[in-house]
């Protein structure tokens, strides 16, 4: 059996010449980083297409029908409410612009720099596309100014906020982000207090709710909003719970050279065998182990039928995991 043995290291030449040298990456090094720079562009396209969704949300739905659905658009709604009227230049999204800004640094001073950095962009984006819809005054443009809402139907308007509120923050969420706002309150009583991210964001948040009431003194408008609130939080965790399911894939085979070949070379995933003995037959099997995105499971599975038709392969959900090409360890 032929020995693979490593090159002799050769000695480290001066430059002739006085030439500088130009250490290059290995091509494994540069894939990588390739890859790590187009999967953070996309997340931050992502981010943002969630920022405008918020956005659209509260401007076109939220705000027009005194809806708070928490967070510091239901808070801007109410303040403006109570202050535009007096001061015509202070409209909502100014007054939420300047909430935001108030909470950023509050969130750097009792958080910290670390982790701050995609909250800072997507704050931004949602509060600059806020004011960019009222300087434009959409509203008006679209319906011809004949009345402060889209349409005369609430409950319409009502899911409409609900689905792109709560779609917009599952996608933010998934890009490594926050919309800055409410979310860094519930992460300084989280950090000063035994209750998790979820309660301290919901009390937050019904805080907000609460105080609706006695703002508008409209029981229909603020029903609309407690349900507005509910629906919002379960159709987040919905999304972000879909967003992030993987599949646990096991397969059973006696061909597996090319079913391996395709799960690194074509889904571009590592995976983990061992030998097998089936309890009926006694035949000598390879279990190879991997997971993936649920595209890839479906790819994955009809490739390995096609390769062996007498494979078994099972495939469950895998809620969450941490590791290289999936989850942060740290």
């Amino acid at each position: 059996m032929e020995e693979n043995t490593a090159p002799e290291p050769q000695e480290d030449l001066p430059p002739e010449n006085g030439d500088k040298t130009v250490t290059e990456l290995p091509a494994d090094k540069k894939t990588e980083k390739k890859l790590h720079a187009k999967k953070t562009a996309v997340q931050y396209a992502v981010m943002n297409v969630g920022a405008l969704m918020m956005a659209v949300s509260v401007y076109f739905f939220q705000a027009p029908n005194n809806l708070t659905l928490g967070g510091v658009g239901g808070l801007s709604i109410m303040l403006s409410e109570q202050i535009t009227p007096h001061v015509e230049w202070l409209t909502q999204p100014l007054i939420m612009g300047i909430i935001n800004a108030l909470l950023l640094i509050l969130g750097f001073i009792m958080l910290g720099r670390k982790s701050m950095f995609r909250t800072i962009i997507c704050t931004i984006a949602y509060t600059a596309e806020m004011l960019l819809f009222d300087y434009l005054n959409l509203i008006s443009l679209i319906n011809g100014g004949q009345s402060a809402t889209l349409t005369n139907q609430p409950f319409l308007e009502l899911c409409y906020a609900i689905l792109l509120y709560g779609v917009g923050g599952a996608l933010i969420f998934n890009s490594g982000s926050t919309s800055g706002g409410t979310d860094i309150v519930a992460l300084i009583l989280k950090k000063f207090t035994s209750l998790n991210v979820g309660i301290c964001l919901l009390i937050v948040d019904m805080i907000v709710l609460v105080s609706s009431f006695f703002v508008f003194q409209d029981t229909t408008t603020a029903l609309f909003s407690c349900i507005g609130l509910f629906a919002k939080s379960f159709l987040l965790d919905g999304v972000i719970e879909s967003m992030g399911k993987t599949k646990f894939i096991t397969i059973i085979t006696k061909d597996h050279e090319k079913i391996a070949e395709y799960i690194l070379n074509v889904v571009k995933h590592g995976y983990t065998m061992y030998d097998a003995e089936g309890g009926y037959t006694g035949e000598r099997k390879k279990v190879m182990v991997t997971v993936c995105k649920r595209t890839e499971a479906l790819k994955l599975k009809l490739k390995v039928k096609s390769l062996d038709p007498q494979a078994f392969v099972i495939i469950t959900d895998a809620n969450e995991i941490l590791g290289k090409g999936f989850g942060e360890t740290d």
